[in-house]
């Protein structure tokens, strides 16, 4: 049987949270109010309603302009609906350039988030070789003080060994990408 309550999250993991929503408020924070407007109408253009309309809008003056022009009228966007046509390509030209500049922000979050998703990955190996070596030196403490003399394995040396960052990002140079 399973409640609906579910366990409150453990400090470490509300800290981290509250870490992301300030990362998250400071990056809003240096956004232009144009920026903002841009990605709204961005959100617009990219919503099921805006589809509907489109598509209504298309077949609506398609409708429209088909009627006027067998009732007669003297104004009409006749087939193939050049105004149409002008309409629908402003409003790509339009949209495609939100949308680009909505990436283009996003990318820029993303290498952001990319670079500190880096720097803690390091200072975590770097964390990880420092408790590996502490535990290496425990080992051979306990070890001498039974009497013994076998020595730690060639691994558990280079485990406790930090890792260069300047060296792995030669060796990944060196390599090439696929």
């Amino acid at each position: 049987m399973t409640s609906d309550k579910t366990e409150p999250l453990p400090a470490h993991a509300q800290e981290n949270l509250e870490l992301l929503e300030k990362l998250d408020h400071r990056v809003e924070s240096g956004v232009s109010g144009v920026q903002r407007a841009i990605e709204r109408i961005s959100a617009l253009f990219g919503s099921p309603a805006y589809f509907i309309f489109s598509v209504v809008f298309i077949f609506g003056w398609v409708a429209l302009n088909a009627w006027g022009a067998h009732a007669g009228w003297r104004h009409v966007d006749a087939p193939p609906f050049p105004w149409l046509q002008g309409i629908v390509s402003s409003n790509a030209l339009l949209l495609t350039v939100a949308v680009l500049i909505r990436q283009n922000r996003m990318a820029e979050l993303a290498e952001h988030r990319s670079h500190l998703d880096l720097q803690i990955n390091l200072l975590a190996e770097q964390k990880a070789a420092k408790i590996l070596q502490l535990v290496a030196e425990l080992h051979e403490q306990t070890r001498s003080a039974r009497g013994g003399s076998a020595r730690q394995p060639e691994r558990l040396d280079e485990m406790t060994k930090p890792a260069d960052p300047h060296a792995l990002l030669d060796a990944i140079k060196e390599k090439g990408s696929p």
